[in-house]
């Protein structure tokens, strides 16, 4: 009898643990869901480019929102907001006044996170006569020069920043895409300011804009409001080559969870080496690389080098084409190229390529690239 009931015992305990372990999540295993913000379809590669990053990350579901779901109850269905690149004015426009307050409610009582990119980096600001969410504690100056010139940035890391970046830790210079982000400091108000890293290039290639005044500013910046946080980063590292998971990882600090690796294919700090400002030189280079991109076999085949050695802002747009070249070689560059480019967005186009693809070795290639791209999905990793 005693050994019917130990038996009997054990089953009902194992029975417990097993239901427990697929009822009971960590928060690590638990999905984290992030809306894109679309102010009424403007900037569509802004925003295309925050979803793709996002993407690397098997845990976190994105999705592209709009105003009329920040204001009803269907946005407590997300943890974390991101407002892309474009234009900060009519982001917020698009809010309108009541759901300006309502981001920042939802910041402070809901915890919520909410992330900017740039434009999105400007409305997170207290920045007098401009529209924005009061939330970082730093406001935009010399705002009358924001059109001030584009290029691929220098940056470094604050100590808080080597916390949640750890991978960029013993690098004293990274580099990511800058497209006229804000120019930060203090805002002197009672939000605490937090900044996670400083930008080093002089950025003022457009006539009229002063020098020494987007360096030794803050460059990335986060910090807790209520019971939320909030980050943004003034340049673009969603669509740069090599740190666009920066995006999907300050999400997770944002969010609470777990700081996870992402895989060597896009944790790439290495692939750019040097600064690039897009100075007139510069851009009448990739002007010329660009046009060459449907130039002889011979021209496009060393344009497609260029457009990403340059770090082309366009060079995402200018690829996915030549994957419907007439001649193989030109197909099988192009599709090595969007690897390196990590243009997931193209994978649709990839795989027609390859489905259509007669050439036996440039198939060989197309089914290669279209491995690797599909790899830098997150997704393919659980």
């Amino acid at each position: 009898m005693n050994k019917f009931l130990t038996i009997g015992v054990l089953l009902f305990t194992l029975i417990c643990v097993n239901y427990s372990c697929k009822r009971v999540e960590t928060k690590a295993e638990q999905r984290i869901k992030v809306g894109v913000f679309d102010k009424n379809g403007d900037s569509p590669w802004c925003i295309a480019d925050a979803v793709e990053a996002l993407k690397i990350d098997p845990k976190i579901d994105c999705e592209v929102i709009r105003a009329s779901q920040i204001v009803s109850d269907e946005i407590f269905d997300f943890d974390a907001i991101v407002f892309p690149g474009g234009s900060g004015r009519s982001e917020t426009m698009s809010l309108g006044e009541s759901g300006i307050e309502r981001v920042v409610s939802l910041v402070k009582d809901k915890g919520i996170a909410v992330v900017g990119i740039c434009a999105g980096a400007y409305i997170m600001t207290n920045t007098p006569n401009y529209p924005s969410l009061n939330l970082t504690g730093y406001k935009a100056i010399d705002i009358e020069h924001d059109h001030r010139g584009h290029g691929l940035a220098k940056f470094s890391l604050t100590e808080e920043g080597e916390k949640i970046f750890p991978e960029l830790k013993d690098r004293e210079i990274s580099f990511c895409q800058y497209y006229e982000g804000p120019v930060l400091v203090s805002a002197e108000d009672e939000i605490e300011e937090g900044s996670l890293g400083t930008m080093l290039s002089d950025v003022h290639t457009v006539e009229g804009t002063p020098a020494n005044m987007t360096n030794n500013r803050p460059f990335i910046v986060a910090n807790t409001v209520g019971k939320g946080k909030v980050a943004s980063f003034v340049g673009h590292p969603e669509c740069t080559p090599g740190m666009r998971w920066m995006l999907p990882r300050i999400v997770r600090w944002a969010t609470n969870n777990e700081m996870v690796k992402y895989p060597k294919s896009v944790m790439r700090p290495d692939f750019f080496k040097n600064e690039i400002i897009y100075t007139k030189d510069i851009q009448d280079l990739q002007s010329k690389y660009y046009k060459n991109l449907s130039g002889s076999k011979e021209e496009k085949l060393e344009a497609i080098d260029k457009v990403i050695e340059l770090a082309c802002w366009s060079s995402k747009k200018w690829i996915p084409g030549l994957l419907r070249d007439k001649d193989a070689d030109v197909r099988s560059k192009a599709s090595i190229a969007l690897v390196k480019l990590e243009r997931t967005d193209a994978l649709a186009d990839l795989e027609v390529a390859f489905a259509n693809e007669t050439n036996d070795d440039c198939k060989v290639q197309l089914e290669k690239s279209l491995t690797e791209l599909k790899n830098i999905l997150g997704k393919n990793r659980n």
